[in-house]
């Protein structure tokens, strides 16, 4: 079986879900771990998406004589 790619908001859907179980109480000491494991996991992968995203993003900035160009965003 392939895993589906999560888009970015469905990965944060499921950290808020996973934080929202966490923060109840009522899973036991295996099953809390299993989430934690499962959180940092999901945030990784989301931390990456951020990043590969943030590199696409192009800022347009107007020179002197005004004409538009693109930049990257760190520029």
């Amino acid at each position: 079986m392939t895993k589906k790619t999560l888009t970015l908001e469905e990965s944060f859907q499921q950290l808020d879900g996973i934080l929202n179980q966490l923060e109840s109480g009522e899973k036991d000491l295996e099953e809390s771990i299993r989430l934690f494991e499962e959180g940092m996991k999901l945030s990784e992968k989301t931390q990456k998406q951020l990043q590969d995203l943030e590199q696409r993003v192009k800022v347009l900035v107007q020179e002197a004589n005004g004409e538009f160009v693109e930049k990257d965003m760190q520029e």
